[in-house]
């Protein structure tokens, strides 16, 4: 009787675990990166700007009225005035004024100049007629002066020999007087006719060297006063990064030194270049030395305006250390003031104290916590606790 009674007591137990079994643990899924080992740089890294090789405003010297301005073939098959952007050779004429104003200076000029040079042959031809009536009247003078000694002439005679040959002496001083003149005259006319020449010449605006248009300011039957800024052209075949660094660097930069850089439009493409200066006074304001780079560019790929970064410094002399993803940092939650990983063992998180040393990019250094090869939760660690089943996921 006893033991029908326990049976019947246990029955309903048993029945009841039968129909409820445990709950099952859910398992959370992660993303993980595996601790690498970096090989970090002590060289300082800066941010350069990328300025042509050189560049200049081209100004005409004289004035006048643009009646020419230099043409290429545009996009539609049309030609087109130059625009920013084109490129020109050396001696390409980019514009002209109008020449006939500088054709009438030329002309009267050369006029002058015709006439000083006729003006010199007339005093020549008056200087030998001088020169012949002089040397006349002073042998006829020298032979009153024996006649007058003998008493064999006259006084009035004598006087009248005299004042011929006084004569002729003042008119070959005047012919020579008037031969000085003339050649001065011609030196005038040639100096003045040279700088008609010149101005127009000038009226021809030339490129100095292969560059592209950088702005153009004038248009066809524009009216320029001397000195207009037509156009400004830069030489881009070689071009210029400029930055700043401080003087306990800038002591440390040579010319000549070859570094690397790197423009960011076009990452992964580095272009070698060498110190060709380095400011010896500092800017009065950011009291940074600035230093310039040049870099060959060819193929036209650097671009003013473009910002480049670039390292300067001994490479590689730091040693090598951990290094995970910023995002697998959490904060430790027994102290908030320290940090933690979650390293995955097998398939369970483990909370792991770390102590972080400097970033790289995305990468933060664990000088102590982790070692390489290890497992940490990158996506997802905030999510987890310590010992929790993960699932990892691609």
């Amino acid at each position: 009787m006893k033991r029908l009674c326990l049976l019947w007591l246990l029955t309903p137990l048993y029945s009841c675990t039968q129909e409820a079994p445990a709950s099952e643990k859910t398992v959370t899924p992660v993303r993980v990166a595996t601790v690498e080992i970096y090989q970090p740089s002590v060289s300082e890294r800066y941010s350069a700007s990328i300025t042509p090789g050189r560049q200049i405003n081209l100004a005409f010297r004289v004035g006048g009225f643009v009646t020419e301005l230099h043409r290429v073939r545009g996009a539609g098959g049309q030609t087109r005035s130059l625009e920013p952007g084109d490129l020109v050779t050396e001696g390409t004429v980019l514009a002209r004024l109008r020449q006939e104003d500088y054709e009438i200076q030329v002309n009267q000029a050369q006029g002058a100049l015709d006439s000083a040079r006729q003006n010199e042959q007339t005093a020549r031809s008056q200087i030998d007629q001088a020169q012949a009536s002089h040397t006349k009247a002073e042998a006829d003078f020298a032979r009153a002066k024996a006649l007058l000694e003998k008493q064999s002439i006259t006084r009035a005679d004598f006087d009248s020999a005299q004042a011929q040959f006084d004569s002729t002496r003042a008119q070959l001083e005047s012919a020579r007087t008037q031969l000085a003149s003339s050649t001065a005259q011609i030196q005038t006319a040639e100096a003045t006719l040279a700088s008609a020449n010149l101005s127009r010449r000038d009226t021809s605006l030339t490129a100095p060297f292969d560059g592209v248009v950088v702005q153009r300011n004038v248009e066809v039957g524009v009216l320029v006063s001397p000195g207009t800024q037509a156009y400004s052209l830069a030489d881009i075949n070689s071009v210029k990064a400029t930055f700043g660094v401080p003087d306990m660097v800038a002591v440390r930069l040579a010319v000549g030194t070859a570094v690397s850089i790197e423009a960011e439009a076009l990452p992964g493409r580095n272009t070698r270049g060498n110190i060709t200066s380095v400011a010896a006074v500092a800017d009065r304001d950011t009291r940074l030395f600035q230093v310039e780079v040049t870099l060959a560019n060819r193929n036209g790929m650097l671009r003013p305006g473009m910002i480049a970064s670039l390292s300067l410094g001994q490479q590689a002399t730091l040693p090598a250390v951990p290094v995970v993803p910023l995002s697998a940092i959490v904060r430790d939650r027994e102290n908030a003031e320290d940090f933690a990983v979650m390293v995955v063992e097998g398939s369970v998180a483990r909370r792991r104290r770390v102590e972080l040393g400097p970033t790289y990019g995305e990468l933060l250094a664990v000088t102590n916590g982790v070692k390489s090869g290890e497992r940490v939760v990158r996506t997802g660690a905030t999510m987890i606790t310590d010992g929790e089943t993960v699932e990892v996921i691609p």
